[in-house]
Formats: structure tokens, sequence, C-alpha cells
């Protein structure tokens, strides 16, 4: 976790970041000559990528008081997904 501190025009915001990084892998047998599938395999995982993001958020705006909204760092969200939890004033 890091801690971040900022200003939003009057309001004094303290934040702190949480990250769940998940890397999917696939082995070949050594005789494998690089990527030559096109990442087929991926497909077997991609549609879960949604489904973490969906869980996640909706546990995080289970938690009263407290709203969820993705934001976007400009990565594709095939890439990368951020989710800010903010408390409600």
């Amino acid at each position: 976790m890091s801690d971040v501190t900022f200003g939003s025009g009057d309001a004094y915001v303290e934040a702190r970041e949480f990250t769940l990084r998940v890397e999917v892998r696939c082995a070949f047998p050594k005789d494998y000559d690089g990527d030559d599938d096109g990442y087929a395999w991926w497909a077997e995982v991609e549609p879960a990528t949604a489904e973490i993001v969906r869980a996640a958020a909706t546990i995080l705006a289970g938690r009263p008081g407290w709203r969820v909204r993705p934001t976007n760092r400009g990565r594709p969200a095939t890439e990368e997904v951020t989710i800010v939890v903010e408390r409600e004033p």
C-alpha cells in the first residue's frame, strides 16, 4: 500500500492505494517457438477479468457510506482497471 495525499479544490483528500495484480501465465514445452499460438490461451481467461472487476466493485459498493466509480489511467480496460472508492460526505 502507498499513501497519497493531495488537495482537491477546497477539500483536503487523503488516499491510499491497494493493488490486486493478476498475472496469467501459460507454460509450453521446451521446443515451443515463441508466440506461435497468438496467445490463444488468453481467450479462456479474458472473460473472467470482467467478472473479477465486477465482483470487486460489488463488494466495495456494498460497504455502507462508500461509493465506487471506475477511472482510467490511459491503459486499455483489457489490461488495467482502476476502481476509485470514495467515502460519501
